[in-house]
């Protein structure tokens, strides 16, 4: 059992938890890991199909033996495509999500007043307060003030360019607030490979459009 554990944490992904989870759910080797379903992968407690996904291809270039790529995995519920709907925007919409992407093409970089002069400034936008401060009298050389007029169209303000509004999560739970009709998420970049693919299992099962999955071997 210990042999296994330690042969399954070669698996890049894998930490001892999850390779102990693999030994007691019967599997010997890491042949046996290439040579199993996806289906068979994810009924390992914590086991997604992202992360099954990944465990079988990693398999394949350390396994020794041959691997019988020629059995078809079956099909499940996890693995089943599931169809996220498009959002339909009207010509205004798109005519505005246009409108924007000029807009911010042209918009320029706000930075702070004289950070390009002192380290300890950071060039992070700051309004210019000082009474002979060149920025806050609009000198145009000085830098561009932000201000009315360089903001999105209000109606596509904040969305995402395929019409969703752009939803930060960190856990599953998060994913129940969720409205699949007019809201996609966006997983939180500190959340792990293991949270990330059980988030993205219930997302799948709920139609929730994912805007950062997981890309693919």
């Amino acid at each position: 059992m210990k042999s296994n554990i330690k042969e399954f944490t070669n698996i890049k992904g894998l930490g001892e938890a999850k390779a102990k989870a693999l030994a007691d759910a019967g599997f010997k080797s890491v042949d046996d890991l290439a040579n199993a379903s996806i289906e068979d992968l994810t009924t390992v407690e914590g086991v997604g199909t992202a992360l099954a996904k990944k465990i079988k291809a990693e398999s394949i270039k350390l396994s020794s033996g041959k691997v019988e790529t020629s059995i078809e995995p079956a099909t499940s519920k996890a693995t089943k495509p599931v169809n996220v709907v498009e959002l339909t925007m009207d010509e205004e919409s798109r005519r505005l999500f246009k409108v924007r992407k000029v807009q911010k093409a042209k918009k320029p970089d706000f930075k702070r007043a004289d950070s390009h002069k002192k380290k300890r400034l950071d060039s992070n936008w700051r309004r210019p307060r000082g009474l002979q401060g060149k920025q806050r009298k609009h000198i145009k050389a000085k830098g561009a003030l932000a201000q009315v007029g360089y903001g999105s169209p209000v109606a596509v303000k904040g969305l995402h360019p395929s019409g969703y509004a752009d939803i930060l999560v960190n856990n599953v739970d998060d994913i129940e607030k969720i409205d699949a009709s007019i809201e996609a998420i966006r997983i939180a970049r500190t959340v792990g490979s293991r949270k990330k693919a059980m988030i993205e299992d219930k997302a799948a099962e709920l139609g929730i459009k994912v805007l950062n999955p997981t890309r693919g071997e």
